[in-house]
């Protein structure tokens, strides 16, 4: 039976439309004198209009060299659009479901008043980072700056105001002055300590910091097991300390003895903040951002206070400021319009907040290894043989070294692979943007979720046999085997022979710290960070995960998931004890 035609037919009946064209007359009388009749014909007549937009879309995607604006994805209700009331519930899952999100060519969604398009597929997101030398980071920023960190009114403005483009020429006719180059003046910033030469200062602190920090901790340790409650807390509290120690002194926490607790839990709040909920539906939330936004303007006012240039090191960084970053940075701000103290608070927050990330991954990595005997057999192998000579007693490593480590690196690629989960948005700003023929118009958000790149199964190795899932930690991925040989005949991988690490493969689809020119500029320094503080963890301890840690999954909710590094779940206990490494 054709139910198209004879719906149509009943449309046809009741004289809705004439000749091919709605009859308003007869759509007003009809909603006045019966108006379930005329709920049940709209319905009709809006399926019927989703059900010809889907035979075009399906023809559409058909076309291997389509080209052109990409089409909309269908959807049943104008007003709505294609609003994903599942993603509310479950989002990780519903971003991997057949929807939207995983098409082949790009599309553009319409969610209430909102458009965007959606770029998935490894060519179509390398030529997606190759042309957004063009695009602008500003409406991101402000959105990130303003409702994650609370920058006053007054200085978000700038944002609005700042039309010259992050090159380090601004775009002909632009009228914002120099100074006030907000965009381009925070990114280059970041360049500069994280890229450049500030990187050296902050990474060599970081390593002295750590070092001595889980050192101290084994020392607290006996030969004897000792249960803790979660390891992922107390790696993360441990790193954290000696970040924030590097990056900005130690007066930051001195002065502010609570202030590590409440940036943990400004970060479980984030999304409150990101979905714009007013501050009386949530007044804890906003309160623990006070604390932490007034903490940093206590630490700050110090370092103004004290710092000057005796105190500033041959390698321009203090005790007081902790890195020349943030002094800097009091320069820059302090030079634009609408900027007080109490803005670069909330501005440099948004800068320390940013080592979440990496910290919560080396806590992932540390967990897939000691949860996994062979693996932590092969990393304490890497390890152990780029181990240094010291006087102190405390453990180096031959960080050269320690950065080519193959299965190392390959724990490090897969965690962030499996585990980051963030939205890259670019967004073309004087003109349109062309990805392999299809053309995204200027002002229009370009959106790409690292989940789906790190989640498809037609780019990644899932073994021989397909027993390692996309969705499964599993190193392998991302090492090469020299082939068996039989007879001169090449067979399949040796597993037993020396591995090599590799991620050339996965360019495109391997994008947690997105690409083109606006890359992550800190990618540098987490990768140290996180290879680092787990050869330290292995060296020096041994962990027992315990019952319900061994498997622990994310926190796939609303609140957790789509802001970075994937939280876990649920804690994971373990006993933990000093390792003997023959001597130290």
């Amino acid at each position: 039976m054709n139910y198209g035609a004879s719906i149509s037919g009943i449309v046809q009946q009741n004289y809705w439309i004439t000749d091919g064209k709605l009859n308003e007359i007869m759509i007003i009388d009809l909603l006045v004198t019966n108006p379930g009749t005329f709920c049940f014909l709209l319905v009709v007549v809006l399926w019927l209009r989703y059900a010809a937009a889907l035979n075009n879309f399906k023809a559409y995607e058909k076309q291997r060299g389509a080209q052109g604006i990409p089409l909309a994805f269908p959807y049943v209700f104008p007003l709505l659009g294609n609003l994903p009331l599942p993603y509310l519930w479950r989002p990780k899952a519903f971003i991997l479901n057949r929807n939207f999100f995983q098409r082949a060519h790009p599309v553009l969604v319409k969610i209430l008043t909102r458009e965007f398009y959606i770029i998935r597929g490894q060519e179509n997101v390398k030529a997606l980072f190759r042309s957004s030398a063009a695009c602008s980071s500003i409406p991101l920023s402000k959105f990130a700056v303003g409702h994650a960190f609370g920058l006053p009114a007054k200085a978000l403005s700038l944002y609005d105001k700042d039309d010259s483009g992050g090159g380090h020429v601004p775009h002909p006719n632009s009228t914002v002055e120099s100074r006030n180059r907000i965009d381009y003046h925070v990114h280059q910033s970041l360049v500069r300590f994280l890229e450049g030469k500030g990187l050296w200062p902050f990474w060599n602190r970081f390593s002295v910091n750590i070092t001595g920090q889980l050192h101290d901790w084994r020392n607290r340790l006996g030969s004897n097991w000792v249960y803790c409650d979660d390891l992922m807390k107390l790696v993360g509290s441990e790193t954290t300390v000696s970040i924030f120690n590097a990056l900005c002194g130690p007066y930051l926490l001195k002065l502010n003895p609570r202030f590590l607790e409440d940036y943990f839990e400004f970060d479980r709040n984030l999304h409150t903040y990101l979905q714009g909920v007013p501050w009386y539906l949530a007044p804890k939330a906003y309160a623990v951002r006070k604390r932490v936004l007034n903490a940093v303007q206590v630490w700050q006012q110090h370092a103004r206070d004290n710092c000057n240039d005796s105190a500033v090191g041959a390698d321009s960084d203090d005790p007081y400021w902790g890195s020349s970053f943030f002094r800097e940075r009091q320069k820059i701000f302090l030079d634009m319009d609408g900027f007080d103290y109490s803005a670069i608070a909330s501005h440099d927050f948004g800068a320390i907040w940013a080592v979440t990330n990496s910290v919560t991954a080396a806590s992932w990595a540390v967990y897939e290894i000691f949860r996994d005997p062979e693996l932590l057999a092969r990393v304490r192998a890497e390890v152990d043989a780029c181990v240094l000579e010291s006087a102190d007693g405390c453990i180096r490593f031959d960080i050269g070294r320690l950065l080519q480590l193959p299965v190392l690196q390959a724990v490090y690629a897969e965690t962030l692979r499996l585990r980051m989960h963030v939205y890259i948005i670019r967004m073309p700003d004087r003109v349109d943007m062309n990805i392999r023929g299809w053309i995204i118009p200027k002002q229009k958000f370009i959106v790409t979720p690292t989940t789906v790149a790190h989640m498809d199964s037609e780019v990644w190795n899932t073994g021989l046999d397909n027993e390692h899932p996309v969705d499964q930690f599993w190193a392998g991925r991302f090492l090469k085997y020299p082939p068996i040989s039989n007879d001169g005949k090449i067979g399949s991988p040796d597993p037993a022979s020396s591995a090599t690490f590799s991620k050339k493969e996965y360019e495109g689809s391997w994008i947690p710290y997105g690409g083109g020119p606006r890359v992550c500029p800190g990618r540098h320094f987490a990768k140290r960070q996180i290879l680092l503080t787990t050869a330290l963890m292995v060296s020096l301890f041994d962990c027992e995960i315990l019952g319900e840690g061994k498997i622990v999954q994310e926190d796939s909710t609303l609140s957790g998931f789509g802001g970075g590094m994937a939280r876990p779940a649920g804690k994971v206990p373990m006993r933990i004890r000093r390792r003997d490494r023959g001597g130290m």
